[in-house]
């Protein structure tokens, strides 16, 4: 049987689909997932004056377990604070769910769109704009890679690079340091050193194609260079 009794069960009672307006502050929504691999989850959450899941809403484009997973996730946001939310394991929503190996990887989705709206939610409490962007290609071959390393995230580094200002890299976290400093941008977490932190506001993150292949390239509009190099030009 492709889908367990209890993944039948909550995709047919499903009281939490809809949407809220993403316009209000104390709304925030995260969009994972790709119609490349079938599966796109978009959720919404509605936080109180003291920071408590008030409601919760979802919509779905994708298969019954998808549709369930979020169900069920959204039934157990509802009350809970931040932290609690980011408490709730995708190993808990598929248990729960029984879903089969095949389709675990949507117990996974859900719990990328809990962050995902989570950190959408913080931003705006900041008055922030995103840390950093990341486009649409770029988003899914990362998370195509961190899939395949088994890893838990992406690490950002910086030097200084002469005239150019910084030289950004990435690469893969395999044991998330809880003493790291991290933000979530659409699901995948990004992992970075404090002394880092004031380097990255206003990143974005490309992916180019090459005669070498695809290649990631990490820019951030708010770098300034020539400023301490001796190369004789003027910062405008």
């Amino acid at each position: 049987m492709l889908y367990s009794e209890k993944t039948i069960q909550y995709y047919e009672n499903l009281k939490n689909i809809g949407e809220l307006d993403d316009k209000l502050k104390n709304v925030g929504t995260g969009i994972v997932g790709s119609p490349l691999c079938g599966d796109v989850m978009k959720l919404q959450l509605y936080f109180d004056e003291n920071g408590l899941i008030q409601d919760a809403k979802y919509k779905v484009f994708g298969c019954v377990s998808a549709i369930a997973s979020m169900e069920l996730a959204t039934t157990l946001l509802k009350g809970l604070t931040i932290d609690e939310a980011l408490k709730i394991k995708n190993d808990y929503v598929a248990d729960t769910l029984e879903l089969s190996e095949i389709k675990r990887h949507c117990s996974v989705l859900a719990k990328e769109a809990i962050e995902a709206a989570i950190n959408n939610y913080l931003a705006k409490q900041r008055d922030e704009v995103r840390m950093i962007t990341v486009t649409a290609g770029a988003l899914e071959k990362l998370r195509e890679l961190i899939k395949e390393q088994n890893a838990n995230g992406i690490i950002i580094t910086a030097e200084e690079n002469g005239c150019s200002g910084f030289q950004y890299s990435l690469s893969y976290e395999m044991d998330l340091d809880a003493d790291a400093k991290k933000t979530i941008v659409d699901g995948i977490t990004f992992v970075y050193e404090a002394d880092v932190e004031p380097l990255i506001d206003g990143l974005n993150i490309d992916i180019v194609e090459s005669i070498l292949g695809p290649g990631f390239t990490v820019t951030n509009k708010n770098q300034m260079t020539c400023q301490n190099c001796t190369c004789g030009r003027k910062r405008e």
